[in-house]
Parts: C-alpha cells; sequence; structure tokens
C-alpha cells in the first residue's frame, strides 16, 4: 500500500492498539530509508533513527513511560538527536569551503544551543517517519512522555549527554481505527500574531 503523501497526512492517527504481526524488513526499511531523507540544518544530519524490535529493550521503553504501546507494538522507532557541532563524517556530505564556514559559525555554540537544534532535526526525522509510515499501511503513535535518561539507557546511549530523545514511537499494523479527533479551526496566523 502506498498512499500520497497527502492522503497519508490527512489519514494518520496517533494508534495504541496493534496487531500480533510483525512489520516485514521490506516495508520497515522503506520507512526508515523515506524518514532518514528528512531535511536537516546545513545537511549536517545530527539526527539518528533507532529501530526497536528486541522485546527487552522495547520493555525498558516501556519502564521509561508506562506506554503499553511500547510492549505491544512489533517496532518502537527512538528519534536521537546528535548534539554535537559537526558529525565525524561530515566531510563525506559538505564540502570543504562550506564544512569550514559551518564549523566558524558553530565555534561559539552552547551545548544547549547544539542540543536544541539536533532536537528539531531529529523532529523533522520523525514527522517524516510517521508520514511514511502510513504511506506504507502502518499505524504508530508518536510520544513525549517518557524519562529521556531512562529510554537513553535502553537503547544502549546511557549517560551520554551529546545525545536527546526527541520523540519514541511505536509501529505496527492497527488493531482498530481511530477516528479523527478533530481540529481546532483557527491556527493559522498570516504575517503577525
Amino acid at each position: 500500500m502506498s498512499l500520497t503523501v497527502a492522503e497519508a497526512i490527512s489519514r494518520r492517527r496517533a494508534n495504541r492498539n496493534y496487531l500480533d504481526k510483525p512489520i516485514p524488513d521490506e516495508v520497515l526499511d522503506r520507512v526508515v530509508a523515506q524518514a532518514l531523507e528528512a531535511p536537516s540544518a546545513f545537511n549536517l544530519q545530527l539526527r539518528d533513527l533507532v529501530v526497536v524490535r528486541d522485546p527487552k529493550i522495547k520493555e525498558a521503553i516501556y519502564n521509561a513511560s508506562g506506554q503499553q504501546q511500547f510492549r505491544d507494538a512489533p517496532v518502537v522507532l527512538v528519534a536521537v538527536a546528535r548534539a554535537e557541532a559537526l558529525p565525524e563524517d561530515a566531510a563525506q556530505i559538505i564540502n570543504e569551503r562550506r564544512l569550514t564556514a559551518i564549523t566558524r559559525m558553530k565555534d561559539g555554540a552552547t551545548p544547549q544551543a547544539l542540543r536544541e537544534a539536533a532536537l528539531k532535526d531529529a523532529a523533522l526525522l520523525a514527522g517524516f517517519a510517521l508520514i511514511a509510515a502510513t504511506a506504507e499501511g502502518l499505524a504508530s503513535c508518536p510520544t513525549t512522555g517518557w524519562d529521556e535518561e531512562k529510554v537513553k539507557e535502553a537503547i544502549g546511549l546511557g549517560g551520554r549527554s551529546d545525545r536527546g530523545i526527541a520523540l519514541v514511537m511505536s509501529l505496527g499494523y492497527s488493531d482498530d481505527q481511530p477516528q479523527h479527533p478533530g481540529r481546532i479551526a483557527q491556527r493559522r496566523i498570516d504575517d503577525h500574531y
């Protein structure tokens, strides 16, 4: 099943109930590949997507949140922010002249500023993952109600102050069809608040 972007956006719902059915590797691989196409500041790609299938790790993420969908879903995705000035492999994707300019700009950045920028990139990645999953016929649930340090510990990043968690998402085949929750009519602001 492949939907247009508009169809995927309009059909996506937060879904916490999943069938006991694995996601085929080729479907999951497409979702991840599409998510990794998300834009990032200066194309530095200071974000990673952790794909969790291991029941023990999913249980640890459940313990960090108390959210049952992490136990029930066949896959949990974790959008990780890499709070660093430049990734080690930046030279592979950015030419030297541009890299020098980026380095000069980021030299004075505080750890908090680096973290904030990386969290924004990781949030973009997560949004792309949610839409890509919907386009592949999968249900998902983005979450924010978890203990970041416990999630980091669960996925092997315990004690890493240079990594942050933007979003944790459950992923699988829907066991129900949540209705559209509605939207507040006027959230668009033109030109000025």
